[in-house]
């Protein structure tokens, strides 16, 4: 019985010690009804025993408050910087396309300018396309024959040549580059009148072909087309020489070049319709009219 009496003890030990406890506050209570006399000593008594709870009950309500006040802070904090981040974005991508357009408005205004200087007789295209495969370069464009583009068409740009149309379809055609293994551009240096052939050697590189080894070509050479084929106008730039080697035996020497036009960043090119023949001189103009005279 001792050891039962021991385990249900020790099993409600909590709830005998708190309806102890809330007998021992009706007796104080009770006391202080009916007797006035030690009132202090019994409310000193009774903060001593209640106070740790209170102060115990106080820490954990503010613990819970500021614990979810915290919480709630956070979560606006996290909604704010998820809005500012959002708007961020939306003012970056705005920036972007106002940047792009911008730089498209100037390549349009050079184009331009470059077709009024020249001639009238150019079609201006958009690059839609670039092949991928690393063995060909050629792209494609928004320009075919409807719009008057023909097989074998001179394609340029401001800053020099580009290719040639390989292939037409009614409102596309694709522009074989002149740094395709296949392409062949008759050309001269502008410096030295040296006569070459510029190949394709991939990448963003020609060669200059057949150029004799007597000729004088040096590093920094610029090289234009000679006007020979039709094909392209007279003195169009095509690059500019980077690389020269005499070494070895035979005719003919190399040289290596790098195209005037960056082939892997087209947007906008030209297709020549017409040859664009150069003016005559102002000398010559004079002799053939001091020979008319006579």
């Amino acid at each position: 019985m001792r050891i039962r009496g021991l385990f249900l003890f020790r099993r409600y030990s909590l709830p005998i010690f708190i309806v102890l406890l809330l007998l021992f506050a009706l007796v104080l209570m009770s006391m202080r009804a009916k007797q006035r006399k030690g009132v202090e000593l019994f409310d000193a008594l009774l903060m001593e025993i209640s106070f740790p709870f209170q102060k115990a009950a106080t820490l954990v309500i503010k613990t819970v408050q500021g614990t979810f006040q915290h919480y709630v802070f956070l979560v606006n904090l996290e909604k704010e910087n998820r809005m500012l981040k959002e708007k961020i974005a939306q003012l970056q991508e705005e920036n972007h396309r106002m940047k792009e357009m911008k730089l498209a408005n100037e390549r349009l205004r050079q184009l331009l300018q470059f077709r009024e200087k020249n001639s009238p007789s150019m079609i201006g295209a958009e690059v839609i396309g670039r092949d991928p495969s690393s063995w060909f370069k050629s792209v494609t464009i928004d320009k075919g024959e409807k719009d008057g583009v023909k097989k074998g068409m001179a394609v340029i740009s401001p800053t020099g040549a580009i290719g040639q149309v390989l292939k037409i379809a009614p409102h596309y055609a694709t522009v074989l580059l002149i740094t395709d293994y296949n392409s062949a551009v008759d050309c001269v240096v502008e410096r030295s009148r040296a006569k070459a052939i510029v190949e394709g050697k991939g990448e963003n590189r020609c060669q200059l072909k057949y150029l004799l080894r007597a000729e004088e070509v040096a590093v920094g050479d610029v090289v234009v087309t000679s006007g020979l084929g039709g094909n392209f106008p007279k003195g169009l730039m095509v690059g500019e020489v980077k690389k020269v080697d005499k070494k070895g035996h035979g005719v003919f020497q190399y040289a290596e070049l790098v195209p005037s036009v960056d082939m892997t960043r087209l947007e906008e090119v030209f297709v020549i319709t017409e040859s664009l023949q150069p003016a005559h001189p102002p000398e010559e103009k004079g002799r053939k009219g001091k020979k008319t005279k006579k």
